[in-house]
């Protein structure tokens, strides 16, 4: 018997080439056709994993050797683009030891470092496709014009009108305007979950199958998907297996569906496993004409950053935690750029950061995600100081020490205008962080200087109020 294992490379890059929805949804639906390209066509002894663009699975010799010629293929002509990597071990008996599965991870690393000829290079008398450089292929009606379309993109467009065939009553997917709020932002979701590498050799010990595994975290995750949306949210899945998801969504939705997910994922797992697992997540609040490309990336980089902060806490089982930021800079290339250019302000009395977060679904003396988001709606009632306290955040720039007189003066004012107001805010600011206060915003965090007003009003900036 044979251990096959297949990786599919360039997903995202190929779902996010663009920002058409159409296009993005499109090619969620090829990517997401792999699988069951993968389950119709090949008759494996057992199926270890089929989730995500990775494949592991259990092969006869002969079956492994039809699976080894021709998967491939018709993965990368289905989806120009794409790229898969495979791999085999010979295996004892008919189930994979966790070594078999070590081995086989090893040669695919080995071959998803090795360069792939795409399948669509040109010549320099080819016409090309100016959005992607691409040659043209065909000619589509696209918002009742014909355009020029290259392999990739006409594969797309195609995979889009059959959703769209099949589930006409997705009205809010077929453009980012109709998803978009009324400030024009959307939202990119990455979520991810913890642990997975530590709690599957348990399960090998114990004799348990990596398949049914799969499958019941493969559930777990599309339920918790399912249970944290609400009607009125706009949001559309880009990715949702294993235990990987991306969204896009209207921005006034993603805080509360994040939280959602995060919750459910906890429960659906305990449910379906029998053990908890916890997923950390990040968030891109961004412009609907930004590159999603870039945006992507960010989630990616928020959700690796929560991880890291929550596997401080707990390295066997990392509470469920997320990040997020508004974009506003014209590209992004590395969280740690970014939190240097736009999140540092250096005073004279040393420098204050603006990255508060990772906020927690449930976990002690950390911020609660639950807790911002009452402090949050707190600063969007009428007769916060919020105007006030975004020049405040800017006199940091130039004085702590003015900031700080400027800070005094506003609560003087908020308190003599509504004192209501001041009492609620000052509850909700105590409770979110037992040191923080109206009169002081600037605590220590991780033994650096911080403040949570810089989130608040990226939120703020970037979503409406319900």
């Amino acid at each position: 018997m044979y251990l096959y294992g297949a990786s599919v490379q360039g997903i995202q890059d190929f779902i996010f080439k663009t920002n058409k929805l159409q296009e993005i949804v499109g090619a969620s639906e090829i990517v997401k056709n792999i699988a069951a390209l993968f389950s119709n066509d090949y008759s494996p002894e057992e199926i270890l994993l089929n989730a995500a663009g990775n494949i592991k699975a259990v092969f006869s010799e002969a079956e492994c050797q039809k699976v080894v010629k021709a998967f491939p293929q018709s993965v990368m002509l289905s989806a120009y683009g794409i790229t898969i990597s495979q791999a085999v071990v010979k295996i004892e008996g008919v189930s994979a030891s966790q070594e078999d599965i070590n081995k086989l991870e090893q040669r695919l690393k080995v071959q998803r470092n090795k360069v792939s000829a795409p399948l669509d290079l040109s010549l320099n008398i080819m016409e090309l496709n100016p959005s992607t450089a691409k040659p043209v292929v065909a000619y589509k009606s696209i918002q009742n014009k014909p355009t020029a379309v290259d392999m990739a993109t006409k594969q797309k467009i195609e995979a889009n009108d059959v959703f769209f065939s099949e589930n006409a009553h997705l009205k809010e997917f077929r453009n980012l305007s109709e998803i978009s709020n009324g400030k024009n932002k959307i939202a990119v979701i990455h979520a991810d979950g913890n642990g997975l590498g530590m709690l599957i050799p348990q399960l090998l010990k114990q004799g348990k199958k990596l398949s049914e595994f799969s499958k019941a975290l493969d559930s777990a995750t599309k339920n918790a998907f399912e249970r944290a949306k609400t009607d009125e949210m706009s949001i559309r899945d880009v990715i949702l297996g294993g235990d990987d998801m991306v969204v896009i969504c209207n921005a006034n939705d993603a805080l509360e569906f994040t939280k959602n997910f995060l919750v459910n994922f906890e429960k659906e797992t305990q449910k379906q496993l029998g053990s908890k697992l916890t997923a950390c997540a990040g968030i891109a609040y961004t412009n609907e004409k930004y590159p999603f490309y870039y945006a992507v990336s960010l989630a990616e980089s928020l959700c690796d950053e929560s991880k890291k902060h929550a596997k401080q806490i707990n390295q066997d089982l990392a509470p469920s935690c997320l990040m997020f930021h508004n974009i506003q800079s014209a590209s992004f290339e590395d969280w740690g750029k970014f939190i240097e250019n736009e999140l540092t302000i250096q005073t004279e009395l040393g420098e204050i950061r603006c990255d508060f977060g990772p906020y927690y679904i449930e976990q002690t003396g950390q911020p609660l995600l639950s807790d911002f988001i009452n402090t949050l709606e707190a600063y969007r009632c009428d007769g916060s100081p919020i105007s006030r306290l975004r020049a405040w955040i800017s006199e940091l720039y130039n004085s702590r020490e003015y900031a700080d007189r400027m800070l005094e003066r506003i609560n003087d004012m908020v308190s003599e205008s509504n004192n209501w107001n001041a009492c609620i805010m000052q509850k909700n600011l105590n409770r979110f962080d037992k040191e923080l206060s109206n009169e002081k915003l600037i605590i220590k965090k991780d033994g650096i200087d911080k403040t949570p007003i810089y989130d608040v009003l990226q939120i703020l900036s970037a979503t409406e109020a319900k």
